[in-house]
């Protein structure tokens, strides 16, 4: 009896392990993250001019609901049609060096859905932060950039905060897009699995 008990108890133990790892690993941000080392705190670099191209759009999907009462008296939503675009048309758009000091600049932006603030606004940050406005087509472009590592954010729609995570390369245009998501947990590096 004692080992049948013992036995189950070894296994459960495995499995709590197992789950507990699974978890953690779900929590790890990307592991194609190409942000640059922590001790990298000068950001001078992002001001030289280079041959590196950032082409890119931003847009959201939205979708009309429709409500009908359930059996208990309350609603029940659903989505009608299929919906429609938003995109980052009129709305500013910021590149800013990957450096310790734009990380929780990026990081609050994401978690509190806005792009200015107290929250965000940096002094130290602001000589290094590139602006673009969105076009009416959702589309925008930086030109002439050095090589590095870059966020790029933007609103799409009103408070809707995106961001994206680039590289740039000596003479290659890169082009990204930026998607909406949930705002939390609190950073936008998480996998979508989270949520």
């Amino acid at each position: 009896m004692r080992s049948f008990f013992y036995g189950n108890y070894t296994v459960m133990n495995k499995c709590i392990f197992i789950i507990l790892g699974l978890f953690l690993a779900a929590c790890h941000p990307y592991p194609d993250s190409i942000r640059a080392p922590a001790s990298a705190q000068d950001m001078s670099w992002s001001t030289k001019e280079g041959t590196a191209t950032i082409t890119g759009s931003a847009s959201k999907r939205v979708f009309d609901h429709q409500s009908v009462p359930n059996l208990h008296g309350g609603l029940i939503q659903y989505a009608v049609g299929k919906g429609h675009e938003l995109t980052c048309a009129g709305y500013d758009v910021q590149l800013l060096p990957q450096s310790p000091a734009s990380d929780p600049v990026v990081d609050n932006m994401f978690r509190y859905n806005t792009m200015t603030g107290p929250k965000v606004d940096s002094a130290a940050l602001a000589p290094f932060v590139r602006h673009a406005t969105c076009g009416a087509d959702g589309e925008f472009a930086f030109s002439r950039l050095p090589a590095g590592v870059w966020y790029a954010v933007t609103e799409i729609g009103a408070m809707n905060i995106a961001v994206k995570e680039i590289r740039t390369q000596p003479d290659q245009t890169t082009s990204v897009i930026l998607q909406h998501r949930w705002n939390y947990p609190p950073s936008w590096r998480h996998g979508p699995s989270l949520w």
